[in-house]
């Protein structure tokens, strides 16, 4: 078991939690519809279940409306993909990247789509193993409709320190997941 700490300051930034050896697979790509994610027009595809009723989307304990997460309670994986902002265009508009975690963001000004350039191997957790050790980020701006979309970056900081350690992802598109930046943190035993 291991825990995540703050590299600034040391503070546990989160529960004991086991390594997983691989990040699980998100919901398959299947049939979407575009969702507007920010004011600038940013647009994610949203995975719909054509057999399933059209408010299937799960509503948390805490009242909030969001999609299971896709790394168990008290564990962890590293996801070798980009992962959040920035989004830069990507010239092809048939191929088809994850901008945010479980979706793809429509470019706001024409065809085409925008990817993920955003960190290679953050920390991938269950947001309830980390909720009680950090604060929201009061510069971020990222809400969505049911949620934090995660789409302008670091939406979380230390409750130690206040430095900038992770992007929340809980809006009803996309997988309920945090996504650690990796020279932020470190890993050590619990």
């Amino acid at each position: 078991m291991n825990v995540l700490v703050c590299a600034a300051c040391g503070h546990h930034l989160t529960e004991p939690l086991r390594p997983l050896p691989e990040l699980p697979p998100r919901p398959a790509d299947g049939l979407t519809v575009d969702v507007p994610v920010a004011p600038d027009g940013l647009t994610v595809d949203v995975p719909v279940d054509p057999d399933g009723p059209a408010d299937d989307v799960p509503v948390a304990p805490d009242g909030a409306s969001h999609a299971p997460s896709t790394v168990p309670r008290g564990a962890y994986a590293v996801d070798p993909e980009p992962c959040g902002a920035p989004f830069v265009p990507y010239p092809d508009p048939e191929r088809v990247e994850s901008a945010v975690p479980g979706g793809r963001g429509g470019a706001p000004d024409g065809p085409g789509r925008l990817v993920s350039a955003g960190p290679r191997d953050t920390l991938v957790v269950h947001p309830e193993d980390s909720a009680a050790f950090l604060a929201r980020d009061p510069a971020s701006r990222g809400t969505g409709c049911c949620g934090e979309s995660g789409t302008e970056g670091p939406n979380r900081v230390c409750g130690g320190c206040g430095a900038p350690v992770a992007t929340l992802f809980s809006e009803c598109y996309g997988p309920y997941e945090i996504h650690f930046l990796p020279d932020a943190v470190r890993t050590v035993p619990a």
